[in-house]
């Protein structure tokens, strides 16, 4: 959606809300450096403010599990950690990003890392994804399959592929073992966190070549001397090649083994390299990577849907697509962005990435054609000030000059009544021919423009019709719009759009005759219906248009 965020995030409740599981934003710090539309040189309170609108109406739209991320700096984290109190969303913690590369200030210390506040819903733990350990537990397979067996030469090569694999973080490449049965584990000490009272504890085990006591940890076992055997006989003890070295545990990595997520995270990646590779341009971006771990964690549904309403240059988007590879998911995104360089740089940058993941220097690499392809939806939302410049005053120039002798006829009656046939007010005569509502829209010099305005669309948001179908029909050369779905509240509705210009009752009448044939096709709690009607049961368009937009 093109718009200022705080416009197009209500139009997004009535479809929207208690659906969304990832709110992940990254506003304007408020710092003089960045480069946004927004500006950057607010007052506290009034930053706050402009946080406080947008996420306010934003967490309406979480699911009961659902999250929101939001990326700030040391300037306004503790405004920003207080603010989120107020709106009442539980804490799950703060993420410090280690960019690696300190920043050098005139005074005090290089500041070389942001934050991400999580507030989330739920309060279960929150995990990694498992991509990597997936990677791990397939690669030794292949490498088992490779020698005919778990040989040493098996247990080596595996080993050496974990120590030297870039994509490995620092946890996931302590599973650099196998044993003789083939699992992939760490050794880890059985050692007590505290020291133990009990003298059970400091029961020593029996080394199994040797048969002497094993060295026991200073602070005693973690374990009672009943789970060690058991443990034994499992194969999950690791011993040493005598008596003298304590015994360890094996920690197994298996598919359902989970990492929660850590509160820092090192990533030295460059958002401008991901750009450069894709042949666009912007001042500041985070990388894919980043978002690609966060995104990752908050999302574990397949279908689940991500909002960013500080789109930026749509990193947003690319993680999620590339989340969608790694797992065959089906995440939908909506972005939200004011700037022109949605047709710049956000628009493109979807549709490279739908075509081809790996990109170098503006072209693909090896003229590759891996995208999975997308659906793409692109809307431009009327603005504040195009809605003022629609409104029209059907008073003549007399009328409005004596009305300045009143002080408060403008206000109260030229609003109300001389400007009711405005285009931005919903002009009820104009939408006889619903493909043939205009407004004037900003051209980037003027408002002489016109455009058609997406009615059928806009109602869609305004009763929260999520659309499964939409069929085109013509009947006596009349053009016909049928457009069924679901409303968030998981009714059944139709809605039926017809060119009516010029229409008298009898053309309604016989006009009944053709759609009631129609809807013998449809399945519907709900029914709307343009223009006058004479269908059982069916609520008129314009009506419920008029009441919505003025309600919202």
């Amino acid at each position: 959606l093109k718009s200022e965020n705080s416009h197009a995030i209500r139009i997004l409740t009535e479809s929207y809300s208690g659906k969304i599981k990832c709110i992940h934003i990254d506003p304007p710090y408020n710092t003089q450096t960045s480069g946004f539309l927004y500006k950057n040189k607010y007052k506290n309170s009034s930053w706050l403010t402009m946080m406080e609108e947008r996420n306010k109406i934003g967490i309406t739209l979480l699911s009961n599990d659902g999250s929101i991320l939001c990326h700030i700096d040391e300037n306004e984290y503790e405004h920003l950690n207080i603010l989120f109190n107020y709106l009442s969303i539980p804490d799950a913690g703060t993420i410090i990003w280690d960019k690696r590369n300190p920043m050098n200030a005139g005074k005090g210390i290089a500041m070389q890392h942001e934050y991400i506040i999580w507030r989330s819903k739920t309060e279960l733990p929150i995990y990694l994804d498992n991509k990597n350990i997936l990677r791990m537990i397939n690669k030794s397979t292949e490498i088992i399959k490779k020698y005919g067996g778990i040989t040493e030469s098996a247990k080596k090569e595996y080993s050496e592929w974990v120590k030297n694999n870039p994509d490995l973080s620092g946890g996931e490449k302590a599973y650099y073992l196998l044993d003789d049965a083939g699992r992939i584990y760490q050794s880890v000490s059985l050692r007590a966190p505290e020291p133990r009272m009990d003298p059970k504890f400091f029961k020593p085990l029996i080394h199994p070549i040797t048969g002497k006591p094993c060295v026991v940890p200073p602070n005693g076992f973690s374990r009672t001397p009943e789970t060690l055997q058991s443990m034994i006989k499992r194969g999950e003890i690791i011993f040493g090649k005598d008596e003298k070295t304590q015994p360890r545990q094996k920690r197994f990595l298996t598919e359902q083994t989970k990492r929660q997520l850590s509160s820092v995270i090192r990533d030295a990646k460059k958002g401008k390299a991901d750009l450069d590779n894709l042949g666009l341009h912007f001042p500041y971006c985070h990388p894919f990577s980043l978002y690609f771990t966060l995104i990752g964690s908050a999302t574990k549904s397949f279908n689940d849907i991500v909002i960013d309403y500080f789109a930026g240059s749509g990193t947003t988007w690319h993680a999620t697509q590339m989340l969608n590879k790694e797992d065959g998911g089906q995440r939908k995104c909506i972005l939200i962005e004011q700037g022109d360089y949605v047709y710049t740089v956000i628009i493109p940058r979807i549709k490279k990435i739908a075509y081809a993941f790996d990109w170098k220097d503006g072209k693909p690499k090896n003229g590759s054609m891996d995208g999975r392809g997308v659906f793409f939806k692109y809307q431009r939302l009327e603005q504040y000030e195009e809605a003022l410049e629609n409104i029209a005053f059907t008073a003549n120039e007399d009328a409005q000059q004596k009305a300045l002798q009143f002080d408060q006829y403008i206000p109260k009656y030229f609003l109300e009544f001389e400007t009711r046939g405005s285009q931005t007010l919903v002009n009820v005569d104009a939408m006889q021919n619903p493909w043939d509502y205009k407004l004037k829209v900003w051209n980037g010099f003027n408002y002489d423009t016109e455009k058609a305005v997406d009615l059928v669309e806009t109602f869609n948001y305004l009763i929260g019709l999520r659309v499964q179908k939409m069929i085109t029909k013509e009947n006596k050369g009349r053009k016909y719009m049928f457009v069924w779905g679901i409303t968030n509240d998981e009714r059944k509705a139709l809605v039926i759009w017809r060119n009516i210009e010029g229409w008298q009752k009898k053309d309604y009448e016989k006009d009944a005759e053709f759609i009631n044939l129609e809807l013998e096709n449809f399945e519907y709690d709900q029914l709307y219906v343009n223009g006058q009607s004479v269908i059982e049961n069916a609520q008129i368009i314009e009506n419920v248009f008029k009441n919505k937009m003025i309600s919202d």
